[in-house]
């Protein structure tokens, strides 16, 4: 075994996880941050002010995780950081002022959870071989991509003079959850289905996004693992990568 691997902190210690972590690909902390969100909008069902700050300041951190792990540049991470702090401070404003309405937040939060997947896709693919925090990147990307749905059915929800749904004039966020989530897996239960032309386009190119992500990339990464998938390159592993654990 080489003398650095030798020397590098156990996994399950805390100077080992403080040095994975520095060192980015943490995408299984990463799933369990969503996870938390999940269960968070789930839970928060009465449109509350300060649920909904709470909700922004848990997206935001799962957002620069995201970015952090998957290494995006530095001068792109900080903006990040800007535009997650003036949301977090525009929903906390309101909240504390109970004053309901547009502001922007959303649409910078929305922005930056299309912009994730993104950055996670171009980092896994750049890892040399495939192990276990690259399929958790990829299970993280589809997790987002759902949730992200989820939101636009709101939105859409919101604008709409009829809502959504056919099936509820008031629905809340497990409904479009739900919904979002058997969409894209294609269960397809009947028992939520979208109301509007807005959204029957909507649901349909959910479905397809999933199933193609699923086929392509998942399949094809789980496939690989333990193999690589890009060249090796002469020097060091690149930082972060999980070949060089």
């Amino acid at each position: 075994m080489p003398d650095d691997a030798a020397a590098r902190p156990p996994f399950f210690s805390r100077e080992g996880y403080a040095e994975r972590f520095a060192r980015g690909d943490s995408y299984g902390l990463l799933l369990a941050l969503l996870v938390a969100l999940y269960i968070l909008i789930a839970a928060e069902q009465h449109k509350n002010l300060w649920g909904r700050f709470f909700i922004s300041l848990v997206l935001g951190i799962v957002l620069l995780l995201a970015f952090h792990t998957s290494h995006v540049r530095s001068r792109a991470f900080r903006i990040g950081i800007a535009l997650v702090v003036v949301a977090d401070l525009a929903n906390f404003l309101q909240a504390a002022f109970g004053r309901h309405g547009g502001d922007g937040s959303t649409f910078i939060m929305f922005a930056l959870v299309l912009l994730a997947p993104i950055a996670i896709v171009h980092r896994i693919l750049r890892h040399e071989t495939v192990g276990l925090e690259t399929i958790l990147g990829s299970i993280c990307v589809y997790v987002l991509i759902a949730i992200a749905f989820a939101g636009i059915y709101g939105a859409v929800n919101e604008t709409e003079p009829t809502g959504f749904f056919a099936q509820k004039i008031e629905p809340n966020n497990v409904d479009f959850l739900y919904f979002s989530f058997v969409t894209i897996t294609t269960v397809g239960y009947g028992d939520l289905t979208a109301g509007t032309s807005t959204g029957r386009v909507l649901v349909t190119f959910e479905a397809v996004v999933g199933q193609i992500f699923l086929v392509t990339l998942v399949a094809r990464l789980v496939s690989l693992y333990g193999n690589k998938q890009r060249p090796a390159r002469d020097g060091p592993a690149e930082l972060g990568d999980p070949s060089s654990n």
